[in-house]
């Protein structure tokens, strides 16, 4: 699942007396570190719901035993 495009993240461009050049490449790895963080969280949450659907369907064998 690509999260980026779930959550888009608007940041600012430039601030007033910051170095351009500087503050787009702040800017880019803070992206890039938020587009991490959430892959990370979909695919735990894939994890959890792959776990979440083995638990419910052995509970549902043993109720049926």
């Amino acid at each position: 699942m690509e999260m980026r495009a779930l959550y888009p993240v608007n940041l600012p461009t430039e601030r007033d007396g910051d170095d351009k050049k500087a503050h787009e490449d702040w800017i880019k790895k803070n992206e890039s570190c938020l587009n991490i963080n959430f892959s990370l969280i979909a695919e735990k949450i894939a994890e959890l719901e792959l776990r979440t659907a083995i638990l419910e369907e052995a509970m549902s064998e043993r109720n049926r035993g």
